[in-house]
């Protein structure tokens, strides 16, 4: 049994960049007369808080609150999304780079249990804040995503040090620049004593090395109800850093994310983080 209570008195920094994601619902009326265009009607929007925002609601449901901070960037991106208001199916995104909000303060890397780093590369992980964390975290997860706005230049190779890593497939390749190896290989490359590299819905596979001892583990995927997928390998990692901290074993580590992203995946947007009771739920049933 995973006591998901063993992770509630961790201080924990998270660090990366700041995201709103908008979801502009339409309805598709057809094709415009004049121009080769989809037209559509909005409906409604709604805002979400997403990127490293999101990720601490998530740890905000393990750990305590008044323990979870945040190091944020100067920049924040607008991600806007037509939606289909019947089908919901995701028809364009926009990106817009916005001021932040962050006011000039450095934490003290040193008196937190855990460090999460969620890199978007959009510019809240500078080469100096990289190497601050690098150099001072007691336990150091990274996730560098690659995404539209930064594809091939946002690589975990950034960090010459993380306790734990998770990447999707697609990362963890364009990592170490080999799109056809065996994926153990490609994580034996990667060099990281801890990595979880995701894969959709062939669930996930995770690599544990220590002085004594290595391990690699593969589960499938537990999802059963897709509603949206935005947001469930950030949930996944955010959840899974912070029982990798305490020790947790690989195969209890993936089974906590699969069970992570399952339950996102079941959630629209940002509207709700993954919870303790629904992470038990999954976990137990």
């Amino acid at each position: 049994m995973i006591d998901l209570d063993s992770v509630k008195d961790l201080r924990v920094l998270l660090v990366g960049d700041m995201i709103v994601d908008e979801y502009v619902y339409v309805r598709p009326v057809g094709k415009a007369i004049k121009e080769a265009a989809l037209s559509s009607m909005v409906v409604r929007r709604e805002n979400f808080l997403g990127g490293v925002w999101a990720a601490a609601e998530h740890v905000r449901q393990f750990c305590s609150a008044p323990n979870v901070d945040l190091w944020l960037g100067q920049t924040r991106m607008w991600n806007s999304r037509l939606v289909d208001d019947v089908y919901f199916r995701k028809m364009t995104v926009t990106h817009e780079v916005l001021p932040g909000y962050e006011r000039e303060w450095v934490p003290d890397i040193k008196s937190y249990d855990l460090v999460i780093v969620c890199d978007f590369g959009h510019g809240a992980l500078t080469k100096e804040r990289i190497e601050l964390l690098c150099r001072e975290a007691k336990y150091l997860a990274v996730n560098a995503q690659t995404n539209a706005t930064n594809y091939g230049f946002n690589l975990i190779t950034k960090y010459r040090r993380a306790d734990f890593v998770v990447l999707d497939e697609l990362e963890a390749r364009l990592a170490v620049h080999d799109r056809d190896m065996a994926i153990d290989r490609v994580i034996m490359q990667l060099g990281y004593p801890n990595v979880i590299v995701t894969r959709g819905i062939h669930g996930a596979i995770g690599s544990s090395i220590s002085e004594h001892t290595s391990q690699l583990v593969q589960q499938e995927s537990i999802a059963d109800k897709v509603t949206d997928t935005m947001g469930a390998g950030d949930a996944f990692f955010a959840i899974t850093s912070l029982f990798a901290s305490v020790g947790t074993p690989m195969k209890e580590l993936i089974d906590i994310g699969n069970a992570a992203g399952a339950v996102k995946v079941g959630i629209v947007g940002h509207r709700k983080p993954v919870d303790k009771e629904s992470l038990r739920s999954y976990l137990n049933g």
